[in-house]
This record gives C-alpha cells, structure tokens and sequence, in this order.
C-alpha cells in the first residue's frame, strides 16, 4: 500500500494547473479528457445512480515516444485514493477516444483493444462513482504515456499496477482530468 501513496502524492504533485472539468494548463499538448462532463460534473449515466457505465474518454497529443498509454480512475478519497478503473496497452498513436460503455472484460478487442485490471471492489473494469458521503466527491483520471508496455497479466490488481508503472514515473508524462459526482 505505500506504493499507493507515493503514486498518489506524484500524480496530486503534477497537477500544478489542472482544474476540475479537465482545462489543461496553457501550451499543454498531452490532454485527457470526458467530454460528458457538464462544467466538471460527471452526468448521472456513469454513476452508480444511472446505467454504471464507463464515460467516453478523449487522449490527445501523446507524446513521442510514447508506444502505450495507461489509464488509473480514482476516487479522491481521504488520504488514499480509491482505485475505479485501470485500464493500459491503450495505444499511442494520434489520439483515443475511448466510447462509453467499455465492457468489464480483462482484454478488451474493440473498438480499441486495451487490458483491464482490477478496481478497489476486486472486479475488473469500470466502477461506476458511488459515494455514501456528501463531501467525499471528487475523482480524476490520470492517463500515462509509457515507452514501453506494462508487463501485466490482464486483471492484475492495482498493487501489481503500481509496481509495474513505478519504475517508468520519471519518464512518463501524464495528464489528468478532475471531476466530481454530486449525489446528494
């Protein structure tokens, strides 16, 4: 678990201009985004209120050389973040735009393939936003443009996640888009 604090404080560090809704600092070209977000809201569909399903996902400008992207959903919760989606082996070619509803699937085939591993509730995939508290509502997206892919078997944990991309941090640029989910 302390691996998970330190990607925490480094992904909380790089968010230097990163404002909720996902407006990337000026002269930025690696940019994450949902373009679903109402003025930083994620819509009731992707929450546990609505369907549960994964929102549309829009990476663009991946820098060279990057050969895969890596996508870590969290729900920002007290002092350790709670993990709602891995996702890597994106590819790194012009940009992803990921649809909605990717299904909960260790190796997904279309219409991008990518791997998929497991969330904090130990499913694989996509949890849906659901809170019990007023104040705990705040999430982000982190997506991570690696030189090489991670060596993870599909359905790995978030754990085997960290371990795998840590050593790669200092190389690999990130962007990350912040949201929130108001339920009460």
């Amino acid at each position: 678990m302390r691996r998970r604090h330190l990607l925490a404080a480094l992904s909380l560090s790089a968010l230097s201009g990163c404002t909720i809704g996902g407006e990337p600092p000026s002269g930025d070209s690696f940019r994450l985004s949902i373009p679903a977000l109402d003025g930083g809201d994620l819509p009731q569909r992707y929450t546990c209120d609505g369907v549960g399903e994964s929102p549309p996902v829009s990476i663009e400008g991946i820098p060279a050389p990057a050969s895969s992207v890596a996508l870590v959903g969290e729900w920002l919760r007290s002092y350790t973040p709670r993990t709602i989606w891995l996702l890597w082996g994106l590819p790194a070619e012009g940009s992803v735009d990921l649809p909605a509803g990717i299904p909960g699937d260790r190796r997904v085939t279309g219409p991008i393939a990518a791997t998929q591993g497991q969330n904090d509730e130990r499913e694989i995939g996509y949890r849906s936003p659901c809170h019990e508290t007023p104040d705990d509502q705040e999430y982000r997206l982190v997506a991570y443009a690696l030189t090489e892919g991670l060596d993870l078997e599909p359905g790995a944990d978030r754990d085997a996640f960290d371990a795998a991309i840590e050593p790669r941090l200092d190389e690999a640029p990130s962007t990350t888009v912040r949201f929130r989910y108001e339920r009460f």
